[in-house]
């Protein structure tokens, strides 16, 4: 199947975001709804879609229905026990979110060491790998998250719409919240090392996500910066089939 009719959607928690196979480049476009997109592939020549979804059912049904009525095969893709070498360590795979099990497939494309693929958006999900064998990992709020629960959650402390792009000590209300929502998330990077640092002697944490660059400034502590890992996943998930 010709790589530039083949489409690759990943419908996350505020967003979708897609790449035609074709395209070499990490960098992917944005629709704010499934109407949005759905709008512009009625102009488009696909012929197959590949689908990550994370709880917006809607926005997946509204797709089947479109790819139905104009003969465009779909693809959902489902987290499996094993695939591309990784097996899960999950005794229900269908209980972790796909996106989750696209990132560790499109980080394992990237290295063959061992690794933590840190995905930064809504939430924050930390994964290890090693040796083929999912060892299991993390979730905790993403930043933005964060900030919302602790001034919903507590009186005389509010936020403004800042994000620091270094980590430092706040003067005022909202910059300590900014600064302390920074400083928990980035933690998740120094604990992800540990956590490999205490069982290798070689490895990689890799940083993915919409709020990547928040991790991605602790000095010595990510290797590799990956625009969309989980639309990397569903790119090797398509070229496999290309040789099926």
């Amino acid at each position: 199947m010709q790589a530039d009719k083949v489409l690759l959607v990943d419908t996350g928690n505020t967003c979708i975001k897609y790449r035609w196979l074709s395209d070499t480049s990490e960098q992917v476009q944005v629709a704010d709804t499934i109407d949005v997109l759905v709008n512009r592939l009625s102009k488009a020549p696909v012929l197959k879609i590949y689908l990550s979804n994370v709880g917006n059912d809607d926005a997946e049904t509204q797709l089947q229905l479109f790819c139905q009525s104009n003969n465009i095969a779909l693809q959902v893709i489902t987290t499996p026990h094993s695939a591309f070498g990784i097996t899960n360590s999950y005794a229900n795979p269908n209980k972790m979110g796909v996106d989750r099990w696209l990132a560790m497939v499109g980080a394992a494309g990237k290295t063959e060491l061992p690794f933590a693929v840190i995905d930064a958006g809504t939430a924050i999900t930390v994964d290890f790998v090693a040796g083929g064998q999912h060892l299991g990992g993390w979730i905790l709020p993403g930043y933005h998250t964060m900030k919302n629960a602790l001034v919903g959650a507590t009186k005389r402390v509010t936020q403004d719409k800042q994000v620091p792009t270094r980590l430092d000590a706040g003067t005022d209300t909202e910059e300590c919240v900014a600064m302390g929502c920074l400083a928990a998330v980035q933690g998740a990077v120094f604990a992800a090392n540990r956590y490999l640092a205490e069982r290798f002697d070689d490895y990689l944490v890799i940083c993915t996500g919409g709020d990547k660059n928040l991790l991605t400034s602790v000095q010595g502590s990510v290797n590799l910066s990956a625009a969309n890992l989980v639309i990397d996943g569903l790119a090797r998930y398509a070229e496999k089939a290309s040789f099926d």
